[in-house]
Parts: structure tokens; C-alpha cells; sequence
């Protein structure tokens, strides 16, 4: 209730008199730039990888001819939990708009904004790309048909038993080779470095090929889900469902009960102290000219399994903060005061004098 009522009163005497340039907006009565101050929005991106294993051709020859006894003896397929991404974004608040006056002395004019109208910079540029995913996109491995490396006596085989045991013997006439050229003894040594890279290269991928007939294969996909949380001023949740998990489905959407719920807490951490009764009496009374901006709070934000913790950091939220004027007097027509703005919380990045 004190954080309403302090913002309440902050809104009403951040404007000041009209003439001092700066008033919060009214559609169709206020000219000059018009910005708007964010709510934080957390943005949740979580990974999962969909793993398929699919036993080799040659699976019970594969202790016999290459001496590997950990193989796929069984076809599965099932889904795993990955990273956990957690960034940041601003949403308009239509209760944090305001209009500077163009042409009033003391007031800051070359103002940037972003796309959805949040006040980015003054005087100065900021690049467009706000907080990037900190998950790389993660490719999946090339499927090789090991059938390209068949030599003619491998393609007549007539029997199961004897074409593992010709592939088998592929496989040690590759790894000879690898071995001569690492040595510097092949017959027909790569003229460069970058050659021999190449050459390495395509030996490691038809050995790969065909050893993978004994072993088997081990396929992943990866995908990727965002989930957007917009939190509130009294935002403390200690368990929300932010979305399901099963491991024959993989992310599943909160309400779907085939999956099992994991799940998200936010507790603001008070790091913005308020002000009393008394003193939000005497902040009314004094004149707030200039540039308004946010001082967010801080909350600790958790993703979490009944068994284990996804996810932990401390975020900034504009919700849990207070609004705060930067004073007209970094601007005007003798000032050229560099400033930047997050976008995701309206809070001052830098000040450059």
C-alpha cells in the first residue's frame, strides 16, 4: 500500500507547472515528444533436446570384431530438460507517460526511443538489439550413410557375420591411414596443413559412418520455448506453474496434465527503501523538473522441480522501485548531457557530461 500511495504522489508532483516543459500525457492536449517509462517483463527460455537412440546393424558383432561392449542394444526415444535462460524485457507503462515540451528552455529535446515507445537515450544512440538469448542455437548432428563406404567385396557379402567383419576391417584400414598421415609416412602425404585438416576430416566421418553400424546412434534435436512472466508491484509467488515436463513429450504448457509442473518463485528483496507518511508530505511539496526514470527493485527469481534447482539469479523489476526525476538542469542550451536508459526497467545506464 505505501509503494502505491509513494507512487501515487510521485506521479502528481514529478510534472511540476506545464511551463517547466515537462507533464504527464494527455491524448489530443499535449504537444512535444511524448515517452513512456517500462514494467519489467521477465522472459523465460528454456531448452530441450529430444534424444533418439538407434541400435547399429551390427550390434552383437561389436564385442567380436572391435572390441566395444557398450552399445544401443534397444531403439528409444525421450526428452531432456537443457538450459535455462532468463532475460529481461519492458513493457509500457500507461501510467508512466510523459511529454517534454519542444522549445522550453532546460529541457532535453534529441530523445530516442525504442519501438514500443520507451525512452532509450538522450542525446546519443543505443543499438536496437536489447538482451539477447544467452542460449546458442545448437545444431544436430549430420546423419552420414554409411552405405557411400562400402567397398564391392563388403556390397557382396552374403551374410550378416561377414559383411560385419569386412566393415570391421574397413574400419582399422581407416584408422592406418589416419595414423600414416599424422606420421608423416602415407605414401601420398597432403601437400599443406589445411589439406591434410581435410583429409582427417573425411576420414573421421567414414569411420564415424561405419562404426556407428556396431554401436549404434545417438541422435539429439534441440528446441526452444519462451515463456513471458509480467510480474505485479506486490509480485512475492513462492509456486507458480511456469510450464510441464515429460520425458516422452517433452515442454509441455501449464494446464497440460501429462507432464509434471515446474515451477517458477519471485520474492522482491525490499532493496528500495520507501518513504514515510511524514516524508512523502514534504516530497509533494517540492518542484521535480526534467527527465523522469525509474529505480528498480530487486527479486529473487527461481525455476525449480520438486528434486532440483533450474535456475537462480536476482533480477531488477521497475514494479518494485520508485519513479525519480533527472533534474533540467543537465540540459538546455549550454548542457549536452549524454544519457542512457535500460529499456527493460527505465532505469539510467550511464550519464556522460
Amino acid at each position: 500500500m505505501k509503494r502505491i500511495l509513494f507512487i501515487l504522489l510521485s506521479v502528481l508532483s514529478i510534472p511540476g507547472t506545464a511551463q517547466n516543459g515537462i507533464s504527464p500525457f494527455l491524448s489530443g492536449v499535449n504537444e512535444g515528444i511524448t515517452y513512456s517509462l517500462p514494467d519489467t517483463r521477465i522472459e523465460v527460455t528454456v531448452e530441450a533436446a529430444c534424444i533418439t537412440r538407434i541400435p547399429g546393424e551390427f550390434n552383437k558383432y561389436a564385442e567380436r570384431f572391435l572390441r566395444i561392449g557398450n552399445t544401443v542394444s534397444k531403439q528409444e526415444s525421450y526428452w531432456e530438460l537443457g538450459d535455462i535462460q532468463v532475460s529481461l524485457g519492458g513493457k509500457p507503462n500507461p501510467e508512466k507517460m510523459y511529454t517534454i515540451k519542444l522549445g522550453s528552455a532546460g529541457t532535453a529535446a534529441n530523445i530516442s526511443k525504442n519501438d514500443s515507445g520507451i525512452i532509450a537515450s538522450i542525446n546519443t544512440k543505443q543499438s536496437k538489439a536489447e538482451t539477447p538469448s544467452g542460449i546458442p542455437e545448437r545444431k544436430t548432428r549430420e546423419k552420414i550413410d554409411a552405405g557411400r563406404y562400402m567397398t564391392e567385396e563388403m556390397l557382396q557379402a552374403t551374410s550378416t557375420a561377414r559383411l560385419a567383419e569386412l566393415t570391421a576391417k574397413e574400419i582399422y584400414t581407416i584408422r592406418e591411414s589416419k595414423l600414416a598421415i599424422t606420421r608423416g609416412l602415407s605414401e601420398n602425404m597432403p601437400k599443406d596443413g589445411l589439406s591434410m585438416q581435410l583429409v582427417l576430416d573425411e576420414l573421421d566421418k567414414q569411420e564415424r559412418a561405419l562404426t556407428e553400424m556396431f554401436t549404434g546412434r545417438t541422435d539429439t534435436t534441440y528446441s526452444k520455448v519462451i515463456y513471458t512472466i509480467e510480474p505485479t508491484a506486490e509480485c512475492d509467488t513462492a509456486k507458480a506453474v511456469l510450464f510441464r515436463f515429460s520425458r516422452k513429450l517433452g515442454v509441455l504448457e501449464k494446464d497440460d496434465l501429462a507432464g509434471s509442473p515446474v515451477y517458477y518463485s519471485l520474492k522482491d528483496l525490499k532493496s528500495v527503501k520507501f518513504p514515510t507518511p511524514e516524508e512523502l508530505a514534504k516530497k509533494k511539496t517540492v518542484k521535480k523538473e526534467g527527465v523522469c526514470y525509474n529505480i528498480p527493485g530487486k527479486a529473487e527469481f527461481e525455476v525449480y522441480t520438486p528434486t532440483r534447482i533450474l535456475h537462480r539469479s536476482e533480477i531488477p523489476l521497475a514494479q518494485l522501485g520508485t519513479t525519480e526525476v533527472l533534474s533540467r538542469t543537465l540540459f538546455g542550451k549550454d548542457t549536452d548531457t549524454k544519457v542512457m536508459f535500460d529499456t527493460a526497467t527505465g532505469a539510467i545506464i550511464s550519464i556522460e557530461k
